[in-house]
């Protein structure tokens, strides 16, 4: 009776000893695919990540302690034309103006053009003009500043060359924004687009 109970417990402890063994070799095993599996993750991450120097620097305008803006993006143009400007960023140049409005140019078919009521106070209209499209290089965009129903400025802007203005609006009421492209009529699907960036009233305080 006695060695039954030995050779039970050398059994028992034998079985004991096999499974913490093979338990033993399980974790190891389990362990050691998933620390590799992680590791890879932050190299994954950081060649995700696209280097300073591909990031498009934004223009922020400066006021001074005298002024301050009325971005046209925040102002809703007079008459029906709240569906065809956009307001919203635009990339003019490399560079990302996040207070802007585009809208698209008389190209042969009739065209609204956007007017803004300007308060008594306006003095200055400015902004960065450009095309609004990767278009060719050779196709341009006439620019006319109307205010009260005078011209205040013109001039051309393309994909190469934009415009930053700088214009007195001093006393005018109403300025409204005219372009007319050099590309095919909009039926045609050439269409030009021109993006006023950052395009702001400044007004003193």
């Amino acid at each position: 009776m006695q060695r039954g109970r030995t050779l039970f417990w050398a059994i028992t402890g034998s079985i004991v000893a096999g499974a913490a063994v093979v338990i033993a070799l399980i974790l190891v095993n389990s362990g050691t695919p998933l620390k590799a599996a992680s590791s890879p993750t932050p190299s994954i991450s950081a060649s995700a990540s696209p280097p300073a120097s591909e990031s498009a620097p934004v223009v922020i305008p400066k006021t001074s302690g005298a002024s301050s803006f009325s971005y046209l993006s925040d102002l809703a143009p007079s008459g029906k034309l709240g569906e065809l400007v956009s307001p919203g960023p635009v990339k003019i140049d490399g560079s990302i103006y996040p207070k802007s409005i585009l809208f698209y140019c008389n190209v042969g078919d009739p065209t609204a053009f956007p007017a803004y009521k300007l308060g008594h106070n306006a003095r200055r209209f400015q902004a960065t003009i450009g095309l609004g499209a990767k278009f060719p290089p050779q196709f341009e965009a006439g620019i006319i500043l109307v205010g009260d129903g005078h011209t205040l400025r013109t001039f051309t802007v393309s994909a190469l060359r934009p415009e930053t203005v700088d214009v007195n609006v001093t006393g005018v009421h109403t300025l409204q924004l005219e372009c007319f492209g050099s590309g095919q009529s909009s039926t045609g699907g050439w269409a030009i687009s021109v993006a006023w960036g950052n395009a702001r009233v400044v007004e003193r305080l």
